[in-house]
């Protein structure tokens, strides 16, 4: 780092210095170091500027934190790229408030614009466990990069799903990078940062509370193309990270959740109120028109997107019907319960092989 990055550096390490608070001191005193040399006093004049954030930085002045962050980050093969650095992540510049700083653990690449973030509850279903890890794993096989925040539940469904296809994946942390956290998710952190990257504003040993949690949320929506909401309760960090798209103008999908579950309030409501419905991981891409000229996988014969027997007994039976098979049709046809076939239609809409007319019908997607 040069003179005027080692200032900007250590007044991002004081406390309560983001981009806003930022700017307004730049706008005052010019240049990073004068604001460095300011008196707690020059400094408190300045709008959003309290007495605690003005002794950070008088403190941040003459303190050397900043040579030891940089020394373990570099031991741990970390990297800091500040807001002016020809480095720092793409997707992040045109954002307001943007990080003054982050930390990346492996490596961002320009595909990795084509990405979608999936987020949801630490408490899923057997229903959301199944929507993260297809919807996922078909955007893995689809070079479609998956952005999440490592926490458990649905977020790591999803990481790991993406990296078992082979494909990348970027975890946003609520914490710093050297903090394992969730501590059971340290192991899928490391594979991440092998097939990915992890990603935080926070300093490396910061530990995660209820306000880290938010500002991490808005980076994932900034991240990303657009975000899928898989299940989640109506007050959640899920939620949050919805709004934040949608202020973003990113587009926001929802996967339908049963009515009478408290992990589907959430999705339902984003639905409600003008989010897309998320019916298949196919239909979802080819809904997003920056994603169009990926080609979707969607045949079995194209060997990257396995069916079990029964999948594929069931698409030909659907196949064979172009105008649409009713559920009590197809049950006939295999000797099957309803329950069984239920699960199975969910599993070949979600692979993007079929899609649910009213009624219980089903017809094949060309």
């Amino acid at each position: 780092m040069d003179k005027n990055q080692i200032s900007i550096f250590k007044l991002f390490l004081a406390a309560d210095i983001g981009i806003f608070r930022f700017n307004n001191l730049l706008e005052v005193f010019k240049e990073p170091e004068n604001i460095l040399k300011a008196s707690k006093t020059e400094l408190m004049s300045i709008e959003g500027i309290g007495v605690k954030t003005a002794e950070s930085i008088v403190n941040a002045a003459h303190s050397d934190d900043y040579e030891r962050e940089i020394e373990l980050a570099a031991k741990n093969g970390i990297d800091i790229f500040l807001f002016n650095d020809e480095k720092y992540p793409k997707p992040l510049r045109d954002f307001d408030d943007k990080p003054i700083a982050v930390y990346i653990k492996g490596s961002l690449l320009d595909s990795d614009e084509n990405s979608i973030s999936i987020v949801g509850t630490r408490k899923m279903s057997a229903y959301g466990k199944r929507a993260a890890r297809e919807f996922s794993s078909f955007f893995a096989q689809n070079s479609i990069t998956v952005i999440s925040g490592l926490a458990r539940g649905i977020d790591a469904q999803s990481h790991q799903s993406a990296l078992e296809k082979g494909g990348r994946s970027i975890a946003v942390l609520g914490n710093g990078i050297l903090i394992d956290y969730p501590p059971e998710n340290a192991a899928l952190k490391r594979e991440i940062s092998q097939n990915g990257a992890i990603i935080s504003e926070f300093p490396l040993l910061r530990q995660p509370d209820k306000t880290t949690f938010p500002r991490r949320n808005r980076i994932i929506a900034a991240l990303s193309k657009a975000v899928l909401v898989i299940e989640a309760a109506k007050r959640s960090g899920a939620l949050i990270t919805a709004r934040y798209a949608a202020q973003y103008g990113k587009d926001v999908f929802a996967l339908p959740q049963n009515i009478y579950s408290p992990y589907g309030e959430g999705a339902n409501f984003l639905i409600q109120n003008g989010a897309e419905i998320a019916l298949s991981p196919g239909n979802l891409l080819e809904r997003l028109s920056l994603l169009s000229g990926i080609k979707i996988i969607k045949d079995e014969e194209a060997g990257n997107l396995k069916l079990e027997k029964d999948e594929r007994e069931i698409l030909k039976i659907i196949r064979d019907c172009e105008r649409g098979i009713h559920i009590d049709l197809i049950a006939d046809k295999t000797g099957s319960e309803i329950s069984q076939i239920s699960d199975i239609v969910l599993s070949l809409e979600l692979k993007g092989f079929i899609e649910s007319l009213p009624g219980q019908f089903y017809t094949a997607l060309k």
